[in-house]
């Protein structure tokens, strides 16, 4: 057995002093000292003293001599969705389309490939950056017929809120004019022409209806792909994650919710998964995350690791798909939609109380400002019917459309929001058409949400957004150049994806800073954050990620 010490080197502690120092030591899982090298050695003295009066156990000292890198806390992302994660990695990608010429040769290739019969599917597309701007469209089956006619043929938008399928699909789904009606759903669209006919477009919750008829991958595809997915996060420095899950098949990725969690234990049970998770679960109800919880903690795979937080909720939809809830039509709908509710106020309201009833978090996504309103008008109603305390931390998911008044509220009321960085990177350059010149300056407004002594943790709604962090950070500073004034300090950019997120997930006592006593999670990078140029953030190299003591990634 042996302490090891990290010395020559910066360590940005994140503590709730901002603390640096120069050397940090480490036992087994633990951290026994932070400070300058003369105090760690003494600190390492006394340590491995009490060890050999105490068992008589010889602890051996390790040093790694850094070379002036820097140290900072593990990187939490609050909010990501493993389970769509590891299904994106299975599907042909469209990250990189733009336009429809693009589309449909890398479809076609992909229908080439296909047995006869088999669904040609593509995920991630995001068509608010083809080149052509009378290309910014979604497509439709007509556009997807060109594709094949001899396969049914699915496109997901980047977001995952909306999806297209061609005609063929649409008479295996079997839906036509004759009964489109009769298969609308709840909190969701299925789009149709003037005529009636269905136009393969299906919004939110629908979505899940075309998404139903995929096949699934094989066993040994998902395997891979979650081997992929766990070495990913280690080598953008993630070492926990707040996991949304679905149970059943609710939500906008259809059969994904048949799977998911049994997908991500058997991961675990083959120990391919190195984060720490904490799950928040899809579901309406709140008594099934006990069943859920005991499932995780029957895999045996050690204190902690693997826990079951609470319930997710939407309150709205999307930007992209015009489904995120607003106070006034978007700017560029032809149809003037203000988006709609995914829900009702007092069927959320009854699993709000039932939720923290069992001792769990709520989280409720919320995009627009008139669902933003909405949610916290709804937390501040529950809060005088049940007596929350610390520990329930609602939570606000996105919190896209933040008007001052809410601001003011949600400090006062003392709501976390888990908000997504990346998410100015993919809209900055065509969210203002949408929203308008005096409404995007609500947008993303971290400046705002700091100065209010708000909680802000970061997260990346991955598979949506890429979960590298270091680009969030800079995405954080720069913003891009996209209302600039709600720009924050790397520093705070820093602290919204270590102590805040540990924070939003309950864990702040263990993790999200660099102190005697929590656990050895940290990142290893090439240069300080703090003394490099903004727009120069995500260019950092990492050069170790460690979780519990154990170095998980290490770049090749």
């Amino acid at each position: 057995m042996e302490v090891t010490l990290f010395h020559n080197c910066t360590i940005l502690t994140m503590d709730s002093y901002d603390s640096e120092a120069s050397a940090m030591a480490i036992f087994q899982d633990r951290i026994i000292a932070v400070g300058s090298e003369r105090e760690v050695r003494k600190r390492i003295a006394q340590f491995r003293e009490e060890k050999r009066l105490g068992s008589g156990e010889t602890i051996s000292l390790r040093e790694i001599d850094l070379n002036g890198a820097c140290i900072v806390p593990g990187f939490i992302d609050a909010h990501m969705h493993p389970g769509i994660y590891i299904f994106y990695k299975t599907q042909r990608s469209l990250s990189g389309v733009k336009g429809y010429d693009d589309l449909k040769r890398i479809l076609v290739e992909e229908a080439r490939k296909c047995g006869e019969g088999q669904w040609v599917v593509g995920f991630d597309l995001m068509e608010d950056i083809f080149e052509k701007p009378e290309e910014r469209r979604f497509p439709n089956r007509y556009d997807l017929d060109e594709i094949s006619s001899e396969h049914p043929v699915l496109v997901l938008r980047h977001d995952g809120h909306i999806c297209a399928v061609n005609s063929l699909a649409l008479k295996i789904i079997g839906i036509d004019k004759s009964n489109v009606a009769e298969k609308a759903v709840e909190a969701g669209e299925i789009k149709v022409d003037e005529n009636g006919e269905p136009t393969g477009v299906f919004t939110e919750a629908a979505t899940a209806i075309p998404l139903g008829f995929m096949p699934l991958p094989d066993l040994q595809r998902f395997l891979d792909a979650g081997r992929i997915f766990s070495q990913e996060l280690a080598s953008y420095g993630i070492t926990t994650c707040g996991g949304v899950v679905q149970l059943g098949e609710e939500g906008p990725a259809g059969k994904a919710g048949t799977f998911e969690i049994p997908l991500i234990q058997g991961l675990i049970r083959e120990g391919l998964i190195e984060q720490d998770f904490v799950f928040y679960v899809i579901t309406t109800q709140p008594g099934e995350l006990k069943n859920v919880e005991k499932s995780f903690q029957e895999l045996g795979v050690g204190e902690g690791r693997f826990q079951v937080g609470g319930i997710k909720r939407f309150a709205d939809g999307t930007f992209g798909a015009f489904t995120a809830a607003m106070f006034e039509p978007f700017s560029d709908s032809p149809q003037k939609s203000k988006g709609f509710f995914m829900t009702d106020e007092e069927s959320l309201f009854e699993i709000i109380k039932e939720t923290y009833k069992w001792g769990y978090q709520i989280l409720i996504h919320a995009i627009g400002d008139r669902a933003n309103r909405w949610v916290v008008d709804l937390y501040k109603r529950v809060l005088k019917t049940v007596n929350s305390g610390e520990g329930a931390r609602f939570r606000i998911e996105h919190a896209s459309v933040l008007t001052p008044d809410v601001i003011r509220d949600v400090a006062d009321l003392g709501i976390v929001l888990v908000c997504q960085p990346m998410f100015i990177d993919s809209e900055y350059t065509w969210l203002e058409k949408r929203l308008g010149p005096e409404r995007i300056k609500n947008v993303y407004p971290f400046r705002s949400i700091i100065d209010a002594g708000i909680v802000l943790a970061g997260a990346s709604d991955s598979p949506v957004e890429s979960a590298k962090v270091l680009k969030a950070l800079q995405v954080c500073v720069t913003r891009n150049g996209f209302i600039p004034e709600q720009a924050i300090t790397i520093t705070e950019a820093l602290k919204m994806f270590t102590l805040n997120a540990a924070y939003a997930l309950g864990q702040e006592k263990i993790k999200g800073s660099l102190e005697e006593g929590k656990l050895a999670d940290f990142v290893i990078l090439e240069r300080n954050p703090k003394s490099v140029p903004p727009n120069r953030i995500a260019d950092i190299k990492i050069l170790a990620t460690y979780h519990r003591g154990r170095r998980i990634y290490s770049p090749p």
